[in-house]
């Protein structure tokens, strides 16, 4: 008896530690919820499918998503499997056509899609009447949805901006377009694991630097990239608003292109600097 009890105890502890670790891995996963709109809830289509991307596999395979800043709010992802989205067309035209193009918002800085037009699928968080796109793609492995930001205090709230959330190898990246406004505090739990945040630092026709500081603290991500600024002097401003909430780390990577995984993503909260590409593969 005491034999078995004790193989008992070697096969608990065993099991717990197998949970704790699927259990930390699994919350790597993106799982976006629901979206509060005016007291009520709008579902979002995300399904995750954890029979497709198990946690501990992607962890194990360390496989990587690669992120290239092009200038402005674009970025070019490129998931382990090629497939390449463009985020927020800018004035740079990539070559050869990505996979397919996402745009935030229709302001003429982030939504210049006509080089691909009928080259592509064009994905637009909103329709013209200011109406939430449902919005769940895949392409080879790399996933993005579409996760809009209403506007308060209107009798007939309407979408200001669209945060897209893309998923690639396990990492979780959360571009947060043209926002003027912080997700709501249920909006936050709707997010779920996000590990790489792109936020906008201009911090006047944008969200200013104190709350965008205070988002990236609530969000706890792994790295922080500034977008949507001119000049050199802002990154500086947004860092000493990152100070303040006490989130100190700071990178500034030679190269305009930076890869993540799952097993090598940096401690929270880095601050992460890009300078926009020169020329785009």
């Amino acid at each position: 008896m005491p034999r078995a009890g004790a193989r008992y105890a070697v096969f608990g502890v065993s099991l717990l530690s197998a949970v704790v670790l699927f259990a930390s891995l699994a919350e790597a996963i993106c799982k976006p919820g629901l979206v509060r709109r005016d007291g009520s809830f709008i579902p979002v289509s995300w399904t995750p499918r954890g029979s497709q991307f198990p946690p501990a596999r992607l962890a194990a395979a360390q496989k990587s998503v690669r992120l290239r800043y092009l200038g402005h709010s674009s970025f070019l992802i490129t998931g382990p499997e090629g497939a390449r989205v463009l985020m927020d067309p800018y004035f740079t035209v990539v070559n050869p056509t990505p996979d397919a193009i996402t745009v935030s918002n229709f302001h003429e800085t982030h939504s210049q899609t006509a080089p691909y037009e009928k080259k592509a699928p064009i994905y637009f968080g909103v329709t013209p009447e200011g109406k939430p796109r449902a919005l769940e793609k895949t392409f080879r492995s790399l996933r993005l949805m579409a996760f809009p930001q209403f506007s308060e205090g209107t009798d007939v709230p309407f979408v200001e901006n669209t945060i897209f959330i893309f998923q690639a190898a396990g990492v979780c990246i959360a571009h947060f377009g043209n926002a003027r406004l912080g997700p709501s505090e249920s909006q936050f739990r709707a997010l779920g694991k996000i590990h790489v945040v792109l936020i906008p630092i201009d911090g006047g026709f944008t969200v200013p630097h104190r709350i965008a500081a205070k988002i990236v603290k609530r969000i706890g991500a792994n790295v922080v990239i500034p977008m949507h600024y001119f000049g050199p002097e802002l990154p500086g401003e947004f860092y000493a608003a990152l100070k303040a909430e006490g989130i100190d780390r700071v990178k500034r990577p030679k190269s305009p292109e930076v890869s993540f995984s799952l097993r090598q993503l940096p401690p929270p909260t880095t601050y992460m600097v890009l300078s926009p590409a020169e020329d785009v593969p």
